[in-house]
């Protein structure tokens, strides 16, 4: 008998050594929870005798301990792990699979983007609506979760929001120092931010502050400039074309109105430098009755290879010639000179006159011309154009033409 006492002990012994190493053995085991082996005295007795002394040990139950473990990070998005109670419901392939259930959390993809664990069973969840609202919260209703595996086409970034704290202690940089994005002597700060490409390609953008101001009299604010850098290489600010909500692209046109027409010289272009608007391009030229210019004749004045003086000194005065009085049929005095203040005596359209005067100097039909242009712009102002053009036979024509739209007048 007391041998048998014995052995129950030694066998005992056995399954608590056994249960130990099968904790110790599964240390590594995601999920598990470490088991304890349970015994019971054996007592033999009988109504006549209540002093036996006992007849061993029996093995009652061998228990699990179900206390929180520790909660370690790993590098699979899909591990997750139990808080407290519960389990994760998993089924086999199939609709009719058995429900199992598991406190290991480590779970990965199949082909089909559904979530499986290390046998291949499938994660069960909750279904939802197309809201995200849970549908039906049932063990029978639970269905096997899937993860889409694509979710459209890669888009570039386009707009980055960012919010930064700049020294306001920092040192100005002057203006004479070259900017290197690996010297901190160049730069006040800098941020990074990860952009991607239209691929989809993560990439580093590291933008560089530049302290150029700092608050003085009566302009009390700080002043950075700004560089941006995308792997290594800089970005050069553009232009960016403007859009509508629909994508469609949009134009300013001479009149600073807004168009969706193709683009034009006249247009505003990114990048390109072009008028807002052309006061040329306000109206189109339209022919009207041409102006007529009387009171001198040039052909009388300047032969073939001849010059004619301008003076405008008053110590000259009484040398000159006035053309309304000293010409007419005679020939031209030799070397006499003409008086260059109130020179021409213009009138357009009955518009009502305008004196032109001309510098002194010698001119030739030709040059007399240009001379006469200028004076003529300056004389009747920045709403009509003039030009003269010489002819080879030392007379010239004045092409005037007014910005309003009124046309062409030919003198």
């Amino acid at each position: 008998m007391s041998f048998f006492t014995a052995l129950t002990g030694l066998k005992g012994a056995q399954t608590d050594i056994s249960t130990t190493s099968n904790n110790i053995a599964n240390v590594g085991s995601a999920g598990f929870k470490k088991s304890r082996a349970e015994f019971g005295d054996i007592f033999s007795t009988t109504p006549l005798q209540t002093n036996l002394t006992g007849s061993g040990t029996q093995q009652k139950s061998i228990t699990q301990q179900f206390s929180q473990g520790n909660i370690q990070q790993s590098t699979n998005t899909l591990d997750m792990a139990v808080s407290g109670q519960g389990f994760f419901a998993l089924k086999a392939g199939g609709n009719t699979g058995q429900t199992v259930y598991t406190r290991n959390g480590a779970f990965n993809l199949n082909d089909d983007g559904y979530i499986i664990d290390s046998n291949g069973q499938f994660l069960l969840g909750y279904p939802v609506d197309s809201d995200g609202a849970v549908t039906d919260t049932t063990l029978n209703g639970a269905v096997k979760l899937q993860v889409q595996t694509d979710y459209g086409d890669p888009k570039e970034t386009n707009n980055v929001v960012k919010g930064v704290n700049l020294p306001a202690g920092a040192p100005v940089i002057a203006s004479n120092v070259e900017f290197d994005s690996n010297d901190p002597e160049t730069f006040s700060a800098s941020s990074a931010v990860t952009i991607f490409d239209n691929m989809g390609n993560p990439k580093s953008a590291t933008i560089f502050y530049i302290k150029t101001q700092n608050p003085a009299g009566s302009d009390q604010t700080y002043k950075y400039d700004t560089k941006m850098f995308v792997d290594g290489a800089e970005i050069i600010p553009q232009l960016t074309r403007a859009t509508d909500t629909k994508g469609t692209a949009q134009f300013i046109d001479k009149f600073g109105q807004r168009t969706t027409l193709p683009p034009d010289p006249a247009y505003i272009l990114e990048g390109k430098g072009s008028p807002l608007y052309r006061a040329d391009d306000l109206g189109e030229a339209v022919a009207s009755t041409p102006a007529k210019l009387t009171g001198l004749n040039l052909q009388t004045y300047l032969g073939d290879g001849k010059t004619v003086d301008i003076v405008t000194d008053p110590l000259q005065y009484k040398r000159t010639i006035e053309y309304h009085t000293d010409i007419g049929t005679s020939p031209l005095p030799s070397n006499a000179p003409f008086w260059g203040k109130d020179f021409l005596l213009v009138d357009v359209d009955s518009s009502g006159p305008v004196s032109v005067s001309i510098p002194p100097g010698t001119y030739n039909g030709v040059q007399l011309a240009a001379v006469v242009e200028n004076a003529l712009r300056d004389g009747f102002g920045d709403d009509k154009k003039i030009k003269l053009l010489p002819g080879v036979d030392n007379k010239f024509s004045i092409d005037i033409k007014k910005t309003a739209g009124d046309g062409n007048q030919q003198v």
